[in-house]
């Protein structure tokens, strides 16, 4: 095999090593987090390839690095055939790219590359899971085709990384046959990186006077988002806060039915949608609160990003957010699906501007010592490193 070395060092193990990243369609939290990963390993001398949604972000990142790029929209739609074909195409990558570890994200991806693997046996096998499936109660999955996607991927994968260690319980009751593969590793921000735009100008973006507070959200349009809960929330907070406005950005398949529920609300000149932004640190820069009204969440990017910015967060206490944000220290939790007491924990912060203040240092704090990138990075990469001299041990037996 490639980059071997006697030396228990990570570095000197992995110097030089072939990793393919397959991900799934994506353009938010996961897309950056498989992007950061992409340019950190290419620095480091890894020999990455990447197998991705053509034309998407992470296929965009691909491009500039001038890295090996191969076209595989990983999703599950369509039902077995489809996905039997996508599988087939990696296979054919993987034969092309020979790489040590293939490095999956998302369900999707990773029965895909259970699949391929499967079939071309030299490469280790990589999961990390960065949610829940879709409607599922835990990682009780909500269907036979995520039952399969997930019970594949545990049988075949060397290692199962968790963002948060909610995720890691569940899986585990779920399958406790994973048990020894699974570690958790929380993603992580760019705690350094300065907003390029003013409060004034993310205003003018928005359109908006900024005289008042502004609270916002910033989420895929899709049900586990909690979409409806913020806007009713916002619906409440408007009637007691006059001079506030909302924000909410993303773009996703409920943008009709937000958009309907803000005119049925009478919110159109308070609540604003601008869609998918690609300045969302200077956006969260702005805003006095952040707002996770998610329903089912693996982790929260977006709170770890306001924490960084010093901002506080109210958000629903579901999944691995608790771990990210600290119950009256950084933020406010509340129940999911009650946007009566979303609205209660936004006004509470904004009522109480010295309070506020004091989570928002918390928070910074909390972001810097906990979820800089570094981490996520290095321990990722030791991972690599363990899974390789795993390889290469067996391979003098």
């Amino acid at each position: 095999m490639e980059a071997v070395a006697a030396s228990s060092d990570a570095e000197a193990v992995t110097t030089g090593a072939r990793v393919l990243l397959v991900a799934p369609p994506a353009a938010g939290g996961l897309a950056n987090h498989v992007i950061s990963l992409m340019r950190d390993l290419h620095g480091d001398g890894y020999r990455v390839g990447v197998a991705c949604e053509p034309g998407g972000r992470i296929a965009e990142a691909t491009a500039e690095l001038e890295l090996p790029a191969f076209g595989i929209i990983c999703t599950a739609a369509g039902g077995p055939l489809p996905t039997a074909i996508r599988a087939a195409r990696l296979i054919q990558c993987v034969r092309r790219f020979r790489p040590q570890i293939v490095h999956t994200h998302s369900l999707a991806a990773s029965a895909i590359g259970s699949l391929a693997c499967t079939v071309v046996r030299s490469p280790s096998l990589l999961v990390t899971v960065h949610n829940y499936p879709p409607g599922a109660a835990g990682m009780a999955a909500d269907s036979a085709g995520h039952r399969w996607a997930l019970g594949l991927a545990v049988q075949r994968a060397s290692r199962i990384i968790t963002v948060s260690e909610a995720l890691q319980r569940d899986l585990l009751l779920a399958h406790p046959e994973a048990t020894g593969k699974c570690l958790t590793i929380h993603n992580g921000i760019d705690t350094r990186k300065k907003p390029t735009r003013s409060r004034e100008d993310v205003c003018e973006l928005l359109g908006l006077a900024g005289a008042g507070p502004l609270v916002g959200m910033l989420a895929r349009l899709a049900p586990q988002k909690g979409v409806e809960d913020f806007i009713r929330a916002a619906s409440i907070v408007a009637k007691s806060w006059p001079t506030a406005s909302f924000v909410l950005a993303g773009d996703g398949p409920l943008t009709p039915s937000a958009l309907q529920l803000r005119q049925d609300l009478h919110l159109e000149g308070r609540l604003h949608l601008p869609g998918h932004v690609e300045w969302a640190r200077d956006l969260v820069a702005a805003l006095d609160v952040l707002v996770v009204a998610s329903v089912s969440e693996g982790s929260s990017v977006a709170a770890m990003e306001a924490m960084s910015l010093a901002k506080p967060v109210v958000a629903t206490a579901v999944g691995g957010v608790p771990e990210v944000v600290a119950d009256g220290q950084t933020g406010v939790l509340v129940a999911p699906g009650r946007p009566e007491m979303l609205a209660t924990g936004i006004e509470e912060v904004l009522g109480e501007p010295a309070r506020a203040r004091e989570m928002g240092e918390e928070g910074r704090r909390r972001a810097v010592g906990q979820f800089d990138i570094t981490d996520m990075l290095a321990r990722t990469q030791a991972v690599y490193a363990d899974v390789i001299r795993e390889e290469v041990e067996a391979g003098k037996k």
